[in-house]
């Protein structure tokens, strides 16, 4: 009986562990068109939308993007939905990428994301968005890993 306990209490413990996170919070930082900052709860969040991808510092178009993205959420209460809580990433995409979370975020009822491709700051990703932020037929598309 003992041996059971445990065994549920380790199953438990990483079905809790591994378990997609709602968050809403303040952005305080962007850091390019994909990522930002945002406090939840006195605690700093990095968080890295899903299905997009926009230039990297260093890149051309990086601060237009980053300029864009901080107009739009900077300083906002938003409200993110980290992969495996019925996002358009969800089983194509990790719920984390390096320090950060994935997640599809809204500042209202409008997606970020969806916001930045439309905007042409961002490129659809199909590979994790299987066509999600596919908007039209000039939306630009991020081909590979």
């Amino acid at each position: 009986m003992k041996a059971i306990s445990i065994a549920m209490l380790a199953l438990l413990l990483s079905v809790s562990a591994n378990a997609a996170d709602d968050y809403l919070g303040r952005v305080t930082g962007v850091d390019d068109g994909d990522s930002f900052w945002m406090s939840v709860e006195k605690r700093r969040v990095h968080i890295r939308l899903c299905g997009i991808d926009s230039p990297e510092r260093g890149e051309p178009g990086y601060g237009a993007a980053a300029g864009t993205l901080a107009a739009l959420i900077e300083g906002k209460q938003i409200h993110c939905l980290q992969v495996g809580l019925e996002t358009p990433c969800d089983g194509r995409s990790r719920p984390r990428n390096r320090d950060r979370v994935v997640a599809q975020c809204f500042i209202g009822h409008k997606d970020v994301a969806a916001e930045m491709v439309r905007l042409r700051q961002a490129c659809d990703w199909p590979r994790f968005s299987a066509g999600h932020y596919l908007l039209d037929k000039d939306t630009c598309v991020r081909e590979g890993n």
